[in-house]
């Protein structure tokens, strides 16, 4: 994924403090803007800043031209969004509060290994980049060299048994041992476990995804934790601006960060309806390796790894069974083993969307199968679909536009709408059937 030139770092910032805003749609206008620069539209000019407390507002006259009320409309923003969206974008106007969370965020920024992470920058990592909804923003605070590592995500149930717990602690711990960075949530339970391990092996720092602005860390009873993971090079991350308090609804959508960092996800203990299972769909999502923990038959805290095994996830019985699925390019390399390189064809999970698809939740393919295809595509859409598997191979965006004859703006929305489905990836240009 290209990054769009068209809007600064603290544009971005600022769109991020609008009203009914939220990650979604401002991965929707960045798709937008990346097919508008990588379709060479002669309407996409570039005036950003990679600054992170560069105050750069785009000329108005080239903001009419390329971005509009209706445009955003069109991007499924509400009208009050993309009202306030062009005022600050032609005027650099904002509210009161928005103007005091910008200052605010400038503030917290000035101060030492606190950052915020575009994918434009350096050390955003590329694999969270090919993702459905990929983070716009990531706040950062400690050591963000420690997005560069190789990096695997421990998650699973909050109440947890001794077993839990313990193996939790003992595969993050080898695994960091080996120089892979520990992602997990923060959490109570397993994600503290997984932490701990990382810690305690004090070789690789380990990562938290936090579910709240990093103003307002929660579980305030793990305050001591992510101090110390501070302390060990370890970082905390956030998609939600700094003041962001506790809301059960921003917990879910933080699991994709956690597997979208990660080359695989182990789901340490989860009931049947455990959030964890949430982490495991998007892994699937994004073509992240799933592993599980087994448990005794009869603890319904294992109940949903039992199920996440029968439906194709790699039991873990030690942490070769996790090194041996893992992509051996994403190993350390002085770290590799002869059980490191299985062959590509012998893994047996697919890359597939967890949205609902008539009806129905995906959450393993046993088959080759393209990703479904959502009856809510819009037609042109359906259309761009038809006409790749029609013809068997990738196209680029000037043949799909000659071949569908939809004019530019309306192929870069349909483009854009089979990204964010999973439907489409884009890879070198070029568009190929997920």
């Amino acid at each position: 994924m290209s990054s769009p030139s068209l809007l600064s770092q603290e544009d971005w910032l600022c769109l991020s403090f609008l009203s009914g805003i939220g990650p979604a749609r401002l991965s929707r206008l960045f798709t937008y803007l990346m097919h508008l620069e990588d379709s060479k539209h002669p309407d996409a000019h570039s005036f950003a800043s990679d600054e992170p407390h560069a105050v750069s507002h785009s000329p108005a006259k080239q903001i009419d031209d390329v971005l509009s009320y209706d445009v955003l409309r069109s991007l499924k923003w509400p009208d009050v969004t993309a009202r306030e969206a062009m005022a600050y974008l032609t005027t650099g106007t904002l509210n009161d509060a928005q103007e005091k969370k910008r200052q605010d965020t400038l503030v917290w920024l000035e101060q030492q290994d606190h950052h915020l992470i575009l994918p434009t920058h350096f050390f955003y990592p590329e694999a969270l980049k090919q993702i459905p909804v990929a983070p716009i923003l990531l706040y950062a605070k400690g050591n963000v060299a420690a997005l560069r590592l190789p990096k695997f995500g421990i998650v699973g149930a909050r109440r947890c048994s001794t077993y839990g717990r313990d193996m939790a602690f003992h595969l993050a711990y080898e695994l960091s041992a080996l120089g892979i960075a520990i992602v997990s949530g923060g959490a109570m339970g397993i994600d503290t476990a997984a932490h701990q391990g990382a810690l305690a092996s004090n070789v690789a720092p380990n990562i938290a995804v936090m579910g709240t602005g990093l103003n307002h860390l929660y579980p305030q009873k793990n305050a001591s934790l992510f101090k110390q993971l501070l302390d060990q090079d370890g970082l905390l991350i956030s998609e939600y601006p700094l003041t962001t308090t506790p809301r059960p609804s921003l917990f879910p959508p933080r699991n994709r960060i956690i597997s979208g960092l990660s080359m695989g996800v182990l789901v340490a203990e989860a009931s049947l309806k455990s959030g964890s299972l949430i982490s495991a769909s998007y892994a699937l999502q994004q073509n992240r390796e799933v592993f599980a923990l087994p448990g005794r038959i009869n603890d319904m805290n294992s109940a949903g790894c039992h199920q996440l095994i029968r439906q194709g996830a790699t039991l873990v019985r030690n942490v070769q069974d996790i090194l041996d699925e893992c992509p051996s390019d994403c190993l350390p390399v002085h770290k590799m083993t002869e059980h490191d390189t299985p062959a590509a064809e012998e893994r047996q999970t697919q890359a597939s969307s967890s949205e609902a698809y008539a009806g129905q939740t995906v959450l393993f393919k046993q088959d080759n199968k393209p990703t479904p295809i959502p009856k809510s595509l819009s037609s042109d859409a359906k259309q761009i679909i038809k006409c790749i598997e029609d013809q068997a191979r990738a196209m680029d965006f000037d043949e799909l536009a000659r071949v569908t004859k939809l004019n530019a703006s309306g192929l870069m929305q349909a483009l854009m709408e089979l990204e964010l489905n999973a439907c489409l990836k884009n890879k070198g240009g070029c568009y190929v059937r997920i």
